[in-house]
């Protein structure tokens, strides 16, 4: 059990800026746990392969979430692919997360914005953490949950929005730049027509 460990970290809340990224994270529970631990512990992100066998020899919270996230990403690509051919090859399709993950993914597909859309995706993953946490208290198993939840929060770390609209913005003028002016495609239309 890691009582004091576990008691130290700072909450998490979705949406909020963490008080700690998962590098920081990583620094202090490498002297927490022993080393075979903390290597399963690194591997508590959002990065899971498609391997099903993956989650195999990983701790319970862990190989459901590498499941879960599997199904989740599977999902998502199949609701983006438009055409039968390009659909993701189906996983099987567990009741207990069926309804949960096609009616936020649903959602997110709604929304107009990518980073709203990002959003509604992790607040997808973020209930699952809440529903695998249940009875894992000051155990190896929330610091795992801590992590993935942490791995969610990391992400929006970097996203600044004046940063972004500024690289928007240079794309934008960078393509307007390269292509021809309006007079040019006219002209060149008619002379090509004559």
């Amino acid at each position: 059990m890691f009582y004091y460990f576990c008691a130290s970290l700072p909450s998490l809340t979705p949406g909020k800026s963490p008080k700690m990224s998962v590098a920081d994270f990583d620094g202090l529970a490498r002297e927490q746990v022993s080393p075979a631990e903390f290597e399963l512990l690194r591997q508590c992100s959002l990065t899971v392969g498609r391997d099903p066998g993956e989650s195999a020899g990983k701790p319970p919270v862990l190989a459901e979430m590498i499941r879960f996230e599997q199904y989740l990403r599977t999902r998502i690509a199949q609701r983006r692919s438009v055409k039968e051919d390009d659909k993701a090859a189906a996983l099987p399709d567990p009741a207990e997360y069926f309804s949960e993950v096609d009616l936020g993914v649903a959602q997110a597909a709604a929304a107009a914005d990518p980073a709203e859309r990002e959003k509604l995706i992790d607040r997808i993953r973020w209930r699952r953490l809440d529903d695998l946490e249940v009875g894992h208290e000051f155990d190896f198993e929330q610091l795992c949950i801590y992590r993935m939840r942490l791995s969610i929060l990391d992400k929006y770390r970097s996203r600044n929005a004046d940063a972004g609209r500024e690289i928007f913005n240079a794309a934008v003028d960078r393509i307007s730049s390269e292509a021809p002016a309006p007079e040019q495609q006219t002209h060149t239309s008619m002379s090509q027509g004559a």
